[in-house]
């Protein structure tokens, strides 16, 4: 058995403790490459979403270095990516290729334990006592350093907008994620985050203040870089702070159903976007409408709101905020992800965002 699963920012190093713990044999996916895109891209047609045709050409490639078994997350109606796990074992098999698979669900339900429960009845006879034994430590692990990394990317986006050379900032990041994924033991693995916090602390700062914005949208786009063209990394570069709506561990946290904190959070946000919106579209839409709310009213300077081109629930997200924008008094930039985007372009986009954001605070603009 050799496990791949999809790319999705700093996951794979999550996965790949998982798996490195346990003793099991993983196939890492590729970065996402332009071949990616072209594989999902010619094997589908032009109405599926673009994650869709990412995760595929992950996939793809992954099956093309080795592996045999697919582990992939799955989710709920109306959003496609309950879809997904169908429609791409369907592809898959008709493109000729040979693998097993696994649908990680996105609500730990009753059901879904069923399914899992089928899909792993051939997978659990390859696996021995050692594997099943070493089983929680390695998702003990896997979960730390996933803490880490999404402690390090928060603390990065801060530290980025104030430094007089954001680049040093990006090589930091770099290096300490690759010091997380190497750690062996939980010592380890504390000492790098540690050692990279302390290295971004140091980091010699400007005394222009910061600009502040909230990055919502469709889960995917906003936590792969490659596929977002690096808005993060790039409005850090500008002296703007990145808070993202969307981590990974969030998502695992919200599947489990097991902390009432963000259940009580959840239904606060659906409550809070009931005054644009009725009634709960499905994937991240009305988190979306209900985070642009929360910055609003937390005196965030703007909104970055990203998805890809025919993502139905945020194309319903989109309209609305072109109405609550204006409606709360905060700017509003759609950065919508589809196969035409290239980096000058959302350089210019984001480069004149930014210019509006500092007329607006230096109240230039009201």
């Amino acid at each position: 058995m050799k496990v791949t699963f999809p790319h999705l920012g700093s996951m794979y190093i999550f996965c790949k403790a998982i798996a490195e713990t346990a003793g099991i044999e993983y196939v890492l996916p590729r970065p996402t490459s332009n071949r990616t895109r072209e594989i999902g891209e010619y094997s589908t047609n032009e109405s599926v979403c673009l994650p869709l045709k990412i995760i595929l050409g992950n996939f793809v490639e992954a099956l093309e270095d080795g592996a045999d078994t697919i582990i992939m997350v799955g989710s709920g109606p109306p959003c496609r990516l309950g879809l997904y796990d169908r429609i791409i074992k369907i592809v898959l098999k008709d493109m000729g290729h040979d693998f097993r698979w696994l649908t990680i669900p996105g609500i730990f339900n009753w059901q879904a334990f069923m399914q899992n429960h089928e899909e792993t009845k051939e997978l659990r006879k390859e696996l021995s006592f050692a594997n099943f034994a070493k089983f929680p430590f390695a998702i003990l692990m896997g979960w730390k350093k996933m803490n880490w990394c999404e402690h390090l990317e928060k603390t990065a986006a801060r530290i980025r907008a104030m430094a007089i050379r954001p680049n040093e900032v990006d090589h930091m990041l770099e290096h300490t994620l690759e010091a997380i994924d190497k750690a062996g033991t939980m010592s380890s693995l504390s000492k790098a985050g540690k050692e990279g916090l302390e290295a971004f602390e140091s980091v010699e700062k400007n005394k222009r203040p910061p600009l502040k914005v909230m990055m919502v949208g469709e889960v995917y786009t906003i936590m792969e870089p490659s596929i977002n063209m690096d808005v993060e990394k790039r409005l850090g570069h500008l002296g703007v702070i990145v808070e993202r709506s969307s981590y990974f561990s969030t998502h695992i946290r919200k599947g489990s159903r097991l902390d009432r904190k963000l259940l009580k959070k959840r239904k606060q946000f659906l409550d809070n976007a009931g005054r644009y919106l009725k009634y709960d579209v499905g994937a991240e839409c009305n988190f979306s409408v209900a985070e642009t709310i929360q910055a609003a009213d937390e005196g965030y300077d703007g909104v970055v709101h990203v998805y890809p081109f025919s993502c139905m629930p945020e194309n319903n997200a989109a309209s609305v905020l072109s109405i609550a924008g204006p409606d709360l008094n905060i700017p509003i930039l759609p950065v919508v992800i589809d196969r035409q985007d290239m980096g000058l372009r959302i350089d210019t986009q984001l480069e004149a965002f930014v210019d509006v954001l500092r007329w607006r605070k230096q109240g230039q603009i009201l």
